[in-house]
């Protein structure tokens, strides 16, 4: 014949240790339904267990029995499930949420639970592209601040090519004055108009190739030194303006 507390497992130390604690709460909280159960502490969890099987199969240890059952099985679906908890909502996202949970056949709460957990995915999505988004940028601006670095590399380059230059275009004419004497404002003669032209042409062409790199630094949007020699020679009467020998 059955007993009320033979659905106790004897083997299962973790819930006969549970039913000692149980117990313990009733009879603080002024229950003597379990009076005639042996003390675990004293005889141990086995002699409690035969104990309990020893009760009267009457309404009230049914009853009794019913109640621990369903609060063992409580504890064991929240130790697997977690606590279940109870959520306030507005009624029209119940009723969008109870339409959700038909459409996919499940229940209000496994809905819920789908939803947050996707919201859980899509954030760590957006988080994940946004760690990248922020990576590409730190590469564009480190790729940027390079040829930034690069640049002014090469104008400073540039710009130290044209301070030698100009020195020693500076330190020829000045031996040309040492050696000839100082120079006025006369008219060159056709054949002192070529030889200046030819002094030009070598002296401009050294120069270009120490502002080389200004074309690939798009820094010609000025006047080259070529167009700068052949203003000079027009505004000193060397050349006519159509002329084109520079």
């Amino acid at each position: 014949m059955t007993q009320p507390f033979d659905w106790i497992n004897k083997s299962n130390n973790d819930q006969l240790a549970w039913i000692a604690s149980y117990m313990g709460r009733k009879a603080i909280a002024g229950s003597s339904l379990f009076t005639l159960v042996k003390n675990h502490n004293q005889f141990g969890y086995q002699e409690m267990a035969k104990s309990l099987n020893l009760l009267p199969d009457n309404a009230e240890y049914r009853e009794a029995s019913r109640q621990m059952k369903s609060a063992w099985q409580t504890r064991q679906h929240r130790k697997k499930h977690g606590n279940p908890v109870s959520l306030q909502m507005p009624k029209e996202s119940l009723k969008k949420l109870n339409a959700l949970a038909k459409n996919h056949g499940q229940s209000q709460g496994n809905t819920l639970s789908q939803i947050i957990n996707d919201a859980i995915n899509d954030q760590k999505r957006d988080t994940a592209q946004a760690r990248g988004d922020r990576e590409k940028l730190r590469a564009q601006l480190n790729k940027q601040h390079e040829k930034a670095q690069q640049i002014e590399h090469d104008y400073m380059t540039v710009v130290n090519s044209l301070m030698n230059t100009l020195a020693e275009e500076l330190s020829y004419r000045c031996r040309l004055e040492a050696f000839v004497g100082g120079w006025d404002d006369s008219p060159l003669e056709s054949n002192d108009k070529q030889t200046y032209h030819d002094l030009v042409e070598k002296r401009v062409s050294h120069a270009e190739l120490n502002t080389s790199k200004l074309k690939s630094l798009n820094c010609y949007a000025f006047p080259t030194l070529r167009m700068r020699m052949r203003e000079q020679a027009i505004i000193n009467g060397i050349e006519e303006s159509d002329t084109g020998l520079l």
